[in-house]
C-alpha cells in the first residue's frame, strides 16, 4: 500500500438518453409477483406504503410513491389491481404505469384534512374480493427472523388498524408476512436487476459520484457544512436518505446529521459526507488535512495503522466478489483484516441497494448465500472506532453481472457499458484492485480513498 497522486477519469453526466421505465417492464414485474403468489398459495397481496417506505409501491406501480399519505396496492389473481389512496394521492396516482382500479379512502389523508366521504377500510377490501376464504400476504418493509419475534409469519410492520380491518374479513391465521418475496437477499424480486435496471442505476451513480467529487474538490477551511453541500447540482431527483455533510468529531460521530449553517470546517477536523438517490449511495469519511505531516499527536500513525489496513480490507472485498461466491467468504475477507474492535466495524461490510439505500444484506457471519448475477451492492465498510482516528468510510455502488447480463447491457446501452469499462480500468490499473469481469463499478470514484481530503489529488493505491 502507498499514497500517490492519481488522475481520476473525467466522466461527464447527462440525462439526455436516460432509459425511462416502460409499461412493459412494469407489467413483467407484476407478472413475477403474481407468479410468487401462486407458488405460495396466496389469493391476495397487500402492499403498504407511506412517506418513508414507498419503494415497493413505486416498483410495482411504475412510479407511484406515497408523498404525503399512506397507500395500499391490493393484488388479486386474474383481476385488475386496486390502489387505495387518500385525497392528495388520488390525482398523483395517475403517474402509475400499472393498469389499476382506484379507491379514495380519506382516512389515509393527513390529520384534519376533509373527510366528507368516510368509509371503513374493510369496505375497500371487500371490493377487492377479500373474504373469509382469502389467504393474504402483507408486504410492508421487513420480514422477521426466528429469535426476533415469537411468530415471524404473523408479525407485521404496517399500521395495526390495517391488519385489524383485514382480520374482520379474513382469519388472522390466513394473513401472512410476505416481505421475503420482495426483499430476501437471494430470491427477492427486487434483489435482482435487469439490464434496464442496471442502466438506470448507472445513470444515477454517474451523476451522484460527480456531485461527491465536486463537494470534495471544493472543501475549504472556514466553510460551513451547508456551504459545502451548496455545490451539489440538484436535478430534482428525490433523495432516499437525508444528505450528510458533517465537520468535527462530535458532528461526524453522530453519523446521520443533516448539514448545519453554523458548524464550520477547521484544519484537522474529521469530515463525513453521504449522499443517496434511487439506486445510488456514496459516502466518504476522512480528515481535513493536506498531507501526512498534518496528522499530529495521537493521529500521527493514521495512515499506516488505520487507512492502509482499511484499504486492504476494501481491496479484499472487491477482489472476493464474483458470481457463485459465498457471501460469508466476502464477510470474512474483510473482518480478518479489520474485525478487531480497534477498527470499530459494527455494521455489515456491504449490503444490497435498490430504490432505497438498503434493501437487505447477505454479508453476515450467521448467514451464507451464493452471490448471483444482477445483484446490486454497496461496498459499505464503515470503520468508526472513535478517538484518535474517528473513522473512515468509502462507499460506492456496483452490480454483479454474468456474460449474458453484460452482453445485454452493452448491446442495449453501449454508453453505459463504456463508462463501466473506464471504471473497471480505474480500479485495476490505477488503484491496483484486481476485480473480476463480473464486477461492474457504477461510481466514478469507485473505491477511491483520499487520505487527505484537502488535497484530493492523492489516494491510497495498492500498486
Amino acid at each position: 500500500m502507498k499514497i500517490d497522486k492519481i488522475d481520476l477519469p473525467n466522466i461527464p453526466y447527462s440525462f439526455n438518453d436516460y432509459p425511462e421505465l416502460t409499461k412493459s417492464e412494469v407489467d413483467r414485474r407484476f407478472e413475477r409477483l403474481v407468479g410468487k403468489m401462486t407458488e405460495n398459495n396466496l389469493s391476495h397481496i397487500v402492499i403498504y406504503g407511506d412517506r418513508e417506505h414507498s419503494a415497493n409501491l413505486s416498483y410495482f406501480t411504475g412510479g407511484y410513491d406515497s408523498r404525503f399519505e399512506e397507500s395500499l396496492l391490493i393484488i388479486q389473481k386474474d383481476k385488475l389491481p386496486t390502489l387505495i389512496v387518500g385525497n392528495e394521492g388520488y390525482e398523483y396516482s395517475n403517474v402509475c404505469l400499472l393498469d389499476h382500479n382506484k379507491i379514495l379512502f380519506q382516512t389515509f389523508s393527513l390529520q384534519g384534512m376533509i373527510r366528507d366521504k368516510k368509509k371503513y377500510l374493510r369496505e375497500c377490501f371487500k371490493k377487492c374480493g377479500i373474504n373469509e376464504k382469502s389467504r393474504i400476504g402483507i408486504i410492508g418493509l421487513k420480514y422477521f427472523e426466528k429469535g426476533e419475534v415469537d411468530d415471524p409469519d404473523h408479525t407485521f410492520d404496517i399500521p395495526l388498524y390495517i391488519v385489524r380491518e383485514l382480520s374482520v374479513l379474513t382469519p388472522l391465521d390466513d394473513i401472512l408476512n410476505a416481505n421475503y418475496l420482495i426483499s430476501h437477499p437471494l430470491t427477492g424480486i427486487r434483489c435482482t436487476l435487469t439490464h434496464h435496471d442496471v442502466a438506470r442505476f448507472e445513470y444515477m451513480n454517474n451523476y451522484l459520484s460527480n456531485q461527491m467529487k465536486e463537494i470534495i474538490l471544493n472543501l475549504k477551511v472556514g466553510m460551513s457544512e451547508s456551504e459545502a453541500i451548496s455545490v451539489f447540482d440538484f436535478k430534482g431527483i428525490p433523495f432516499v436518505v437525508h444528505p450528510v455533510v458533517n465537520f468535527g468529531k462530535e458532528r461526524v460521530l453522530l453519523g446521520l446529521a443533516s448539514p448545519s449553517f453554523t458548524h464550520t470546517l477547521k484544519k484537522g477536523d474529521p469530515i463525513s459526507i453521504g449522499l443517496g438517490i434511487h439506486g445510488a449511495s456514496i459516502a466518504r469519511t476522512g480528515f481535513a488535512v493536506e498531507s501526512e505531516i498534518d496528522f499530529i499527536g495521537e493521529k500521527k500513525n493514521a495512515v499506516n495503522e488505520f487507512y492502509f489496513p482499511y484499504f486492504k480490507a476494501l481491496k479484499n472485498w472487491y477482489e472476493c466478489l464474483d458470481i457463485g461466491v459465498n457471501s460469508r467468504d466476502v464477510f470474512n475477507s474483510v473482518m480478518k483484516i479489520i474485525g478487531h474492535k480497534r477498527f470499530g466495524v459494527n455494521l455489515n461490510p456491504g449490503h444490497q441497494i435498490h430504490l432505497e439505500e438498503w434493501i437487505n444484506s447477505p454479508f453476515r457471519a450467521d448467514q451464507n448465500y451464493e452471490l448471483r448475477s444482477g445483484m446490486a451492492f454497496q461496498c459499505d465498510i464503515i470503520a468508526f472506532p472513535g478517538e484518535p482516528y474517528i473513522g473512515v468510510h468509502v462507499e460506492d455502488t456496483l452490480v454483479l453481472a454474468d456474460v449474458e447480463l453484460r452482453t445485454n447491457i452493452e448491446s442495449t446501452y453501449p454508453n453505459v457499458f463504456e463508462r463501466i469499462k473506464i471504471r473497471q480500468n480505474l480500479m485495476k490499473e490505477i488503484l491496483g484492485i484486481a476485480i473480476h469481469d463480473s464486477v461492474l463499478p457504477l461510481s466514478n470514484i469507485q473505491s477511491v480513498l483520499h487520505p487527505f481530503l484537502l488535497n484530493p489529488e492523492y489516494a491510497v493505491i495498492a500498486r
